[in-house]
């Protein structure tokens, strides 16, 4: 569920809490409100825990990899003087 649609879960938990006088609306009215709801958290610029977790870790490999190609150069740029 999370992977398909990141802000189902959010709509869902918004839905729980919506006033008992709204809460048993048709599953056609439930659906809109959800798309409603879904569009609407879309327009944040959010991202799923996993995906930004899987960043992170990218990034922490590129900083691993620039810190080690600097440290090449400066022994290689030490030789040569």
């Amino acid at each position: 569920m999370l992977k398909k649609n990141p802000f189902a879960f959010i709509a869902s938990q918004i839905e729980a809490h919506l006033p008992e006088s709204v809460r048993p609306l048709n599953d056609e009215a439930k659906q809109m409100v959800r798309q409603t709801i879904s569009e609407k958290l879309a327009q944040f610029d959010l991202v799923p825990r996993e995906e930004f977790a899987q960043q992170e870790r990218l990034l922490a490999q590129a900083e691993a990899r620039v810190a080690e190609l600097e440290r090449r150069i400066n022994e290689l740029e030490a030789k040569q003087s």
